[in-house]
């Protein structure tokens, strides 16, 4: 009976290494990240590129976001890790704001301009006073 109760315990703990880590990242890491990013010379430049890419790609969506949230003139900001496809992995909203939790949608099966590596954040403020 050990024998058996070693491997199921084995067994598990390979499993529970196995398993990535889905906790969500805390928004102090995020901005970190960001202003780690922004200090770069390739960061800047990937910032701006990005910065049209969405919205050339997004910007009708985020007006109907606006629209569908019953005027709502909160403004927030959106911190998206990319993956090195430039495919969101994950999508922060400070505040959460009933425009943000709409654009967080439209944002989570996004894909902008490939990032310089995996793994990178970037954030948007969104004004929505205006």
């Amino acid at each position: 009976m050990k024998p058996i109760c070693l491997f199921v315990f084995v067994l598990l703990i390979g499993i529970a290494l196995a398993v990535p880590d889905d906790k969500p990242t805390s928004l102090s890491d995020a901005q970190a990240a960001i202003d780690a990013n922004l200090r770069t010379t390739e960061g800047k430049a990937y910032d701006e590129q990005m910065g049209n890419d969405l919205m050339q790609k997004y910007l009708d969506n985020l007006r109907q976001c606006k629209r569908t949230a019953g005027g709502s003139q909160e403004s927030f900001w959106i911190l998206i890790k990319l993956d090195k496809d430039g495919s969101a992995k994950e999508v922060l909203l400070h505040p959460v704001t009933k425009v943000g939790n709409c654009d967080r949608e439209a944002l989570s099966k996004a894909k902008l301009v490939p990032p310089p590596r995996g793994d990178y954040w970037v954030g948007i403020y969104l004004n929505t006073g205006h």
